[in-house]
């Protein structure tokens, strides 16, 4: 496919030039979408080499713009300006689904709804979906236009977009849409396309749908099962069954029959707010969620295995595994699966029937459905006159898991703040616990994501502020923040803050940018140089000087005994090529 270089490679990552910008005040953070420009929905996805892609879907006239931006691994914004990537007419605008997918190699993988492929209504005609792969560089290798996942071959209200790449390199594409001839019914479209943009399928021929006309298929979603084939999961009939089937590289179905995994008890809610599907680590899958199956107005937590052969790895079977018995009602269920363990992990919130009084609770289970944290599961945040929500669940380092949540202190909306808490699994102690988003001013925040645990040294998130500034105006900010495994912000490992310095020409670093008890700082001279290090306080006060004399070239630390109250400081390192600076923040 041809490939289109969006900017000159310098131009788009002359940002690299700058110090890493990820801020360590949790008062801060990082803002990564202009102020100012409004967006429909964003999503996120780390790289293999810790680049972060960021898409958002913002208003057009008449249309939606969608584009890009891509963070380093120490905060840098990769583009001077976020690379628009697609620009048409359009009637709706989709958040079912993704926008986004980053690759094994590190390509974003982008999809548009828009009118643009319809022939006969022109340019507010029926919508279809327009997939591109961008480079890293910004090169868009799929061509200008992109790739028209199914042609001139049309239909209207197209949504809930799903996205896999499989062994070969080639990517899936699954997506609801209606017929022309029956609007009120939906069917799953699916499309297979090559790594260099070749389409492989006629969706005519792999569409899941009904032939009289009368059985809806939505929501779809696709897991890579390996061998190149994946795992399609949907919702089925007025009642959204959920059904699985692993389907091979041709668009053939390997078992001999669909499984169900769930039938009936969904209500009126729409069922991709309430359910979470993740790779069980083999093959299969998994698939959390809440019900009322029995009518009760108390809903309980759920969480069912399918197996790489389509069998039900729980004795539970189609009613899947209950995950926690305490009589609350349990919402909001997400889930993942951990290989340092191999067990299936899962959070959610119980609240009373009014939902305001509310907890944080956690599971662990094994591959048969063995609950072990207690028949209650684990609370990580006892129940309190507050709201939870957003919630993630993301492996940790050695025998931890990671669960992030937002809590709304004021009971309604006005002052929200983001939370992680690591959990050993083996003895259930909870061993840390950070408010990484921790703002001296009332913030509405909300839409809370997070990315794995990138080389087992850091999450990203991101999140909505939409708080006030000093003036009392409201703006809205997009902002995301890395958390590190030992629960500092920004980037604290020494080596990568070297080859920071060095690409930067920077001669000064601060190692940790949030302090407990000591901090250490990285310098980095071509030759020896007179140099002193001076830290003073937010009114100006010099309250230590750690350092005065001469540094050696090459790269050289000063250790500093934060014996000083909490509080926010300067490290400034003076020589006779200038003066550097940086900010701490001592607990």
């Amino acid at each position: 496919m041809k490939k289109i270089l969006l900017f000159a490679a310098a131009g788009v990552m002359s940002c690299t030039a700058a110090l890493g910008q990820w801020n360590s005040d949790p008062a801060t953070n990082l803002v990564v979408w202009p102020e100012g420009e409004s967006y429909y929905t964003t999503q996120m996805d780390v790289a293999p080499n810790g680049n972060t892609w960021l898409a958002a879907s913002r208003p057009l006239t008449d249309g939606v713009t969608v584009s890009l931006q891509l963070i380093d691994s120490t905060g840098n914004l990769l583009f001077e300006e976020p690379l628009t990537v697609s620009q048409y007419k359009a009637r709706t605008w989709v958040s079912v689904g993704d926008i986004l997918y980053v690759d094994r190699d590190g390509n974003a993988i982008i999809a548009v709804t828009d009118c643009r492929n319809d022939p006969e209504a022109g340019e507010y005609g029926y919508e279809s979906y327009t997939v591109y792969k961008v480079s890293q560089t910004g090169e868009l290798l799929w061509g200008k236009e992109g790739i028209s996942l199914d042609g001139e071959n049309v239909y209207d209200l197209v949504a809930a977009m799903r996205i896999t790449q499989i062994a070969d390199g080639s990517y899936i594409f699954a997506w609801m849409h209606n017929h022309k001839e029956n609007t009120n019914m939906m069917s799953i479209k699916m499309q297979h396309v090559s790594a260099d943009g070749e389409i492989l399928w006629d969706v005519n021929e792999t569409c899941l749908h009904d032939a009289s006309g009368k059985v809806a298929y939505m929501y779809p979603y696709v897991v890579d099962a390996g061998n190149n084939q994946f795992l399609l999961l949907w919702a089925q009939g007025s009642n959204q069954d959920i059904y699985v089937r692993k389907i091979d590289f041709d668009g053939t179905s390997v078992w001999s029959e669909d499984t169900r995994i769930y039938r009936s008890g969904w209500g009126s809610i729409p069922i991709w707010t309430l359910i979470d599907v993740k790779p069980s680590g083999d093959g299969g899958l998994i698939m959390s969620w809440n019900d009322d199956r029995n009518f009760t107005n108390i809903e309980s937590a759920y969480l069912t295995y399918v197996k790489p052969n389509g069998e039900i790895g729980f004795m539970a079977g189609e009613e899947g595994q209950k995950l926690g018995y305490s009589g609350w009602r349990a919402l909001s269920v997400r889930c993942n699966y951990d290989p340092k363990s191999d067990c299936f992990y899962a959070m959610w919130y119980e609240c009373n029937s009014g939902q305001s009084w509310n907890r944080v609770v956690a599971q662990r289970v094994s591959r048969d459905g063995e609950l072990l944290w207690s028949e209650e599961g684990l609370e990580l945040k006892p129940m309190e006159l507050t709201n939870y929500g957003y919630f993630s669940v993301q492996n940790g380092i050695d025998d931890e898991m990671a669960f992030f949540y937002m809590r709304n202190y004021a009971g309604s909306f006005g002052d929200v703040e983001a939370f992680v808490t690591t959990v050993n699994v083996n003895d259930t102690t909870v061993r840390r616990e950070s408010e990484f988003t921790k703002s001296t001013r009332v913030s509405e925040k909300a839409g809370l994501t997070t990315t794995r645990m990138v080389d087992g040294k850091y999450w990203i998130a991101k999140w909505n502020d939409g708080g006030r500034v000093e003036d009392e105006v409201k703006v809205d900010r997009l902002m995301m923040q890395r958390i590190n495994n030992d629960f500092t912000l920004g980037n604290p490992n020494a080596d990568d803050a070297v080859v920071d310095v060095k690409a930067a020409n920077t001669t000064f670093v601060a190692l940790a940018s949030l302090v407990d008890g000591e901090a250490m700082f990285a310098t980095s001279m071509s030759q020896a140089t007179p140099a002193t290090l001076t830290i003073y306080n937010v009114n100006g006060a010099i309250v230590a000087t750690p350092f005065n004399g001469v540094l050696a070239a090459g790269k050289q630390y000063i250790e500093w005994t934060a014996d000083v109250p909490a509080g926010i400081y300067l490290a400034t390192l003076a020589t006779p090529q200038g003066v550097e600076t940086v900010k701490l923040l001592v607990k």
